[in-house]
């Protein structure tokens, strides 16, 4: 009996010398490029804040910046190598409360920030509104085991979690418009689908509001908070964000469910988020790096040629 056991301790030392052989021969994807730290310009025009007026002036394109981890740029593409993260920790979810602490922000927002202190109706404002459905779900995610951070108008550098909601209300300033809304931004990784569309569906049932597709608006898609090809203050290309507009508080019925039952909302947006979590294990979602394709430059304005007499 000793032979075959010899002889099977032989051919799983060659298995195992030649993969290690392999491995070492190779070459580790991000190691094929140029490799830009933080904050180092990349061969990419940023995504525009559609806050920024400075956005349409077209000689002067923003130009993408890497994001905290750094980047690889390669033919064709621009490499974000996936972030280090014990896929064995506790889930963490990031609540942004939309427009708390509008006077405390980074440089890099710029100043139009902080004249964006929400909507007001009847009374009510929008963050006393939104800090109040983030506490309730934190209260709601922290009892399944979930860590919480509750989060103001600047984002952390890089925020790293399993998913990320910023909660803002809508006004309309005379009440006819009714409903919620939802968006996602780009240049991201694969699960913002996922999560926008598992909250999008419990929220609906939940509460019997309609979904405002007709009304969601540049500010949204290129929300500030989810740029991190603008701005370092971000979350982080890999974690999954959106942003929420919960209804109108201008509007009565709408206002009703956000001050008469905060609790139905905040439940219905934790179901959503703990939905989406279930689904979406860490190893899933952190599993590779993120390949954003490389896009030219946007060009300035043309001269026009002169006619030739």
């Amino acid at each position: 009996m000793r032979r075959p056991v010899a002889l099977l301790i032989t051919v799983v030392s060659v298995v195992a010398a030649v993969a290690f052989v392999y491995q070492s021969l190779t070459p580790d994807p991000r190691s094929l490029g140029v490799i830009v730290p933080a904050g180092g310009p990349l061969p990419i025009t940023a995504d525009p804040d559609p806050d920024d007026p400075t956005d349409m002036d077209l000689t002067a394109p923003p130009v993408a910046l890497a994001p905290p981890t750094g980047a690889v740029v390669q033919q064709g593409v621009v490499r974000l190598p996936k972030p280090t993260i014990d896929l064995k920790a506790q889930r963490r979810v990031g609540i942004q409360v939309g427009h708390w602490q509008t006077t405390d922000v980074p440089k890099e927002y710029g100043t139009r920030i902080t004249a964006q202190t929400g909507a007001a109706f009847a009374g009510y404002t929008e963050v006393d509104l939104n800090m109040e459905i983030a506490n309730r779900m934190k209260t709601l995610l922290t009892a399944q085991g979930i860590a919480v951070d509750i989060i103001p108008t600047t984002v952390p550098i890089g925020y790293l979690a399993d998913a990320f909601i910023a909660l803002h209300c809508d006004s309309d300033g005379v009440g006819e418009l009714s409903g919620f809304k939802m968006a996602r931004s780009n240049r991201r990784g694969p699960f913002e689908d996922a999560l926008l569309s598992t909250i999008k569906d419990v929220y609906a049932k939940a509460t019997g509001l309609d979904y405002d597709f007709a009304h969601v608006s540049r500010q949204m898609l290129g929300y500030y908070s989810f740029n991190w090809s603008r701005y370092q203050h971000t979350t982080s290309p890999f974690t999954p964000s959106v942003i929420m507009e919960m209804g109108f508080i201008s509007n009565d019925d709408d206002r009703d469910l956000l001050v008469e039952h905060p609790d139905v909302v905040a439940r219905a947006l934790t179901d959503g988020v703990l939905t989406f979590l279930d689904e979406h294990p860490r190893s899933k979602l952190f599993s590779g790096d993120l390949i954003v394709p490389q896009a030219p430059l946007r060009p300035g304005p043309q001269a026009t040629p002169s006619a030739t007499p």
